[in-house]
């Protein structure tokens, strides 16, 4: 058997730790995975939504960022996992993948705006939409805070954390019960 001598000259090595660098780390304008405990915490708070219409489905509008590589496929998979779940007095939940390039054009109806993560990055456009719709926006990404742009930021962990957008609620028309006003965050 011969061995043969390896070359360790530096532009050798620094293309190779180049390749496991990009190899191994993600890219870095792609998404995330969707958290189907927050996709479900957020629906539950539409138990809460006094001013969402009483029959009929729930409308859910899933917004992504056209811009990020993997938004869309994350914004099926958002409309799939939120049509098996169940709104408010076990109504079902239809929900549509819309970019945020398209939502200034959407023409139907719409209960929820659900961001996912870089929305936010169009906030001007989302709180366009909100008063337009009248629909309140709900998000798990910390951004929509940040910018403002999310009614009600909701992430579950340990425990559920929720947080409300006042003056955004009221340019919404949304109206949640007293017990939920109660125990939110309010910004």
């Amino acid at each position: 058997m011969v061995l043969k001598e390896l070359d360790f000259s530096l532009p050798k090595l620094v293309l190779a730790f180049l390749g496991l660098l990009f190899g191994v780390v993600p890219y870095a304008h792609a998404a995330g995975s969707i958290s189907i405990d927050n996709l479900q915490a957020a629906v539950q708070t539409l138990n809460f939504l006094e001013s969402l219409p009483k029959g009929g489905p729930v409308s859910v509008g899933v917004i992504y960022a056209s811009e990020i590589a993997n938004s869309q496929q994350l914004a099926a998979e958002a409309v799939k996992a939120i049509g098996t779940m169940r709104g408010p007095n076990n109504r079902e939940v239809q929900a549509v993948g819309i970019s945020i390039d398209d939502l200034s054009r959407y023409a139907g109806h719409l209960d929820v705006i659900y961001l996912l993560i870089g929305a936010s990055n169009h906030s001007d456009a989302i709180v366009t939409a909100i008063r337009r719709l009248r629909a309140v926006s709900i998000s798990d990404d910390p951004a929509c805070e940040t910018t403002k742009c999310c009614v009600l930021l909701v992430r579950s962990g340990q425990r559920v954390e929720i947080t409300l957008n006042s003056a955004l609620a009221d340019a919404a028309g949304a109206r949640f019960s007293m017990v939920f006003m109660m125990v939110v965050k309010r910004t």
